[in-house]
């Protein structure tokens, strides 16, 4: 995800094209995939230690991937776009950048929840049938 956020983010801010779209829907799907497995992983060990409020951790849990952008940003700013000088192009830099992120928090949070309840359902209906 490192290199594929490196090239994203060139190309977002410097202008340079980005040609593999391929590499980015790999890099997506894997990075979804790894979100529900680690959200009913920790939902799972939860609810063996008899702690039944998932709900809001497992959203906590899926969104934690834009905590890793988050930190990125910062050093993409400052590796990067080290030539940007001024208040106004670096709040506008972090405003674009908060937004985003906001949206990846939300959307992947999404998933780490639709995903922990699935598997919550599931187990339940499992013993529900014994």
């Amino acid at each position: 995800m490192f290199i594929e956020l490196y090239f994203a983010m060139t190309s977002v801010w410097l202008g340079f094209f980005y040609y593999l779209f391929f590499f980015v829907l790999a890099v997506g799907l894997l990075t979804l995939i790894i979100n529900v497995e680690i959200s009913v992983l920790c939902t799972y060990v939860q609810l063996c230690a008899e702690d039944y409020a998932w709900w809001w951790r497992s959203f906590h849990r899926g969104g934690s991937v834009a905590l890793y952008v988050a930190i990125y940003s910062v050093g993409f700013l400052s590796s990067t776009l080290h030539n940007l000088s001024g208040f106004l192009p670096i709040l506008v830099y972090f405003s674009y950048m908060s937004v985003f992120i906001t949206g990846l928090y939300f959307a992947c949070g999404m998933v780490g929840f639709v995903a922990s309840g699935a598997f919550v359902y599931a187990i339940m209906r499992a013993v529900k049938a014994e």
